[in-house]
């Protein structure tokens, strides 16, 4: 990715080693995440942050006011062709509901536009606590193309929400 997006007040870019702490602070506040998906989320950054090589997970950062907000972590999804997983998104609780999430949403559909990639893979919870999730990613165009019960735990089913890119992303 090259340069910032500017959308509703937020500056959208690349994430950077000075990003950690706050991105890491943000994660761990974030209460519908279990401790082991919270160690999971911020090793994936310290991968992206430290390994200059490696090719599997991408970070973008929502700065507000000169601070970080939340961020998006995707990757190309081994053997398919141009089809993405949108790893994390995760948004300052304090900062939920005033468009944040929809900007990275967007910023990744472009970026991804740009490398020719023509799907976007969600998967959550199907759980309570994730209501909201489910909500938030029907509203950012996706459509929820599959479930398995069971998968987490029993009684905890996985779903899989799709978004299909196309030029209007841009």
């Amino acid at each position: 990715m090259t340069g910032a997006a500017v959308k509703q007040g937020l500056v959208i870019r690349e994430s950077r080693q000075e990003d950690r702490e706050a991105l890491v602070s943000i994660i761990e506040r974030t209460a519908n995440l279990t401790r082991e998906e919270k160690d999971c989320a911020a090793e994936l950054l310290d991968i992206y942050l430290t390994v200059p090589d490696q090719r599997d997970y991408y970070f973008i950062t929502a700065m507000k006011e000169g601070f970080p907000a939340g961020y998006a972590c995707y990757g190309s999804r081994p053997l398919t062709e141009a089809v993405y997983d949108l790893y994390w998104i995760i948004v300052d609780s304090g900062m939920q509901g005033g468009g944040i999430g929809r900007a990275l949403i967007e910023k990744t559909g472009e970026i991804l536009l740009r490398l020719g990639g023509r799907m976007l893979v969600a998967e959550t919870s199907g759980l309570p606590a994730y209501e909201a999730t489910r909500g938030f990613y029907l509203g950012c165009g996706f459509a929820e193309e599959a479930r398995i019960k069971d998968f987490y735990k029993p009684g905890d089913d996985i779903l899989f929400y799709v978004k299909r890119l196309t030029q209007k992303e841009k």
